[in-house]
């Protein structure tokens, strides 16, 4: 049996097309992994701010932005070549990754300052209570909480947590601390959240103020929340579900759906985590 090799025969310029093509598709692929979802989330949280949230648009903001620069780069591409072919793509296409590239750059500069001006209130929080009594300091936390974050459970401001989005990614964390910008200065700016987020926002205030802190959550169950160390006794600070300041080895008796829990683990400041099970009496 012979083998067909006519295609070996092509044109050169058919060669170059489809290498550019296949480079063009590495590059964009890389280039969505490595440049930060931070421009997407923020340019969706922004657009639910002014028309409401609506969750679909978090993924047609991202396809219209697309099409939208690729479109754009056509055009400019037909009027700097007029004589089309494949030139004239490879140059739409060559121009697409220009453009986006600098829109992506600009919303990151346009959005992150305000991110970081959000998280200045919780320095100036810090800077107006550190020095008060420490319950109530988880008072003034608490009123804090409150006055800056909406609770997101189950309502359609949830898909406005873009937190989430941002922090699950692998080069966004570091974006963020080249900003100078925590989780908690992100919660803060995004206005919403739920018990994983007023965790992460409650644990950032009471470390602030030099308590010892750490994130902690059921094995088995769906709930987050911040506690602090005080006078040698760990104390759980959840004022939107469990309590306001309920020592951890009371856990298991607040809530019948408690007591068949499977345990507790906690994450320290320094991300080590530790199964606390026996502190929290189970």
């Amino acid at each position: 049996m012979k083998l067909n090799l006519g295609f070996l025969r092509a044109p050169k310029s058919v060669w170059v097309f489809w290498l550019l093509l296949v480079t063009f598709i590495i590059v964009m692929v890389t280039f969505s992994v490595l440049f930060s979802a931070i421009p997407w989330a923020i340019t969706f949280l922004e657009v639910g701010r002014v028309i409401g949230p609506i969750p679909i648009l978090e993924y047609y903001i991202p396809i219209l932005f697309v099409l939208s620069i690729f479109l754009v780069s056509f055009l400019m591409s037909k009027k700097l070549n007029k004589h089309g072919s494949i030139r004239g793509l490879i140059l739409a296409l060559i121009l697409y990754l220009m453009i986006s590239s600098s829109a992506t750059f600009s919303f990151s500069l346009a959005f992150m300052p305000q991110v970081s001006q959000a998280g200045r209130k919780i320095d100036t929080f810090v800077r107006e209570n550190g020095k008060i009594s420490f319950g109530h300091y988880v008072e003034n936390v608490t009123a804090f909480l409150n006055n800056n974050l909406g609770q997101s459970y189950n309502r359609p401001e949830a898909s406005f947590m873009i937190n989430r989005i941002i922090c699950s990614t692998i080069i966004d964390p570091h974006v963020m601390r080249i900003w100078g910008v925590s989780s908690a200065d992100l919660i803060l700016y995004q206005e919403w959240g739920s018990c994983g987020e007023a965790a992460i926002l409650i644990e950032e205030l009471l470390h602030g103020a030099g308590y010892e802190t750490r994130l902690a959550h059921f094995k088995n169950i769906d709930h987050e929340w911040a506690e602090v160390k005080h006078n040698e006794t760990w104390w759980m600070v959840d004022p939107w579900y469990i309590g306001k300041l309920v020592e951890v080895q009371s856990l298991k008796g607040i809530k019948p759906a408690f007591q068949n829990t499977s345990g507790v683990e906690v994450q320290y400041r320094n991300g080590t985590v530790v199964d606390v099970s026996l502190e929290h009496g189970y």
